[in-house]
């Protein structure tokens, strides 16, 4: 049984490893910031989204009175940036969301964008994006997020965490790996989910 055991991780281990080999561009190197050109204008910090920390339960006050069985689990991905420019017409965040499945080495990537308005020159602005419940039922639990600040059309910053094991960070970029096609409608901005009003000021408003 044990022997059974340690040959099946060795061969999720494998599968892993060639889905996520490193292709051009691709270093073996964890990545917490990958700061562009334009970060004079905007600086990504604080990425959350991976963990059980991340998981969260549609409120009770968004369900009315017709609610039937039990609160759905939602995982958030938050992010903080510091702007410079006295004001910015909009910035989009694009997360990015890679999920493995528990029962074998399933690798599943889920997109989505944000976009805020009228965003004034400060530091610790909040953005936040929603996993659908969906999506965690289906392809399994969070093992990496990122995401880009896209400033007029060009993306000034990016910022990424996750790991394939406890000592196996996910290579540079991975969200770019031509072997991961995302899939789009499973990560949602606030207003499309059941924490719309929850901490509603704590963010600019969305576009």
């Amino acid at each position: 049984m044990k022997s059974s055991s340690v040959f099946l991780k060795m061969a999720i281990g494998a599968v892993l490893a060639l889905i996520l080999s490193p292709v051009v561009g691709f270093a073996q190197v964890p990545v917490r910031a990958e700061r562009k050109a334009g970060g004079a204008v905007l600086r990504l910090h604080q990425l959350t989204g991976t963990g059980g920390r991340a998981i969260m339960k549609s409120p009770d006050i968004a369900r009315g009175t017709t609610r039937r069985g039990d609160s759905r689990e939602w995982a958030e991905v938050g992010v903080q940036f510091d702007t410079e420019p006295e004001w910015l017409d909009e910035v989009t965040l694009n997360f990015y969301v890679l999920l493995r499945s528990t029962d074998k080495a399933d690798l599943t990537l889920v997109k989505g964008s944000v976009t805020y308005l009228d965003i004034a020159r400060g530091s610790s602005h909040m953005g936040a994006a929603y996993v659908r419940p969906a999506a965690l039922a289906r392809y399994g639990k969070i093992i990496g997020v990122a995401v880009e600040a896209v400033v007029k059309g060009e993306t000034v910053d990016a910022l990424s965490e996750g790991k394939l094991a406890p000592s196996k960070p996910l290579p540079r970029e991975w969200w770019k790996n031509p072997k991961l096609v995302p899939k789009d409608g499973y990560v949602l901005d606030k207003a499309k989910t059941p924490f719309i009003l929850v901490n509603y000021d704590d963010y600019e408003a969305l576009k």
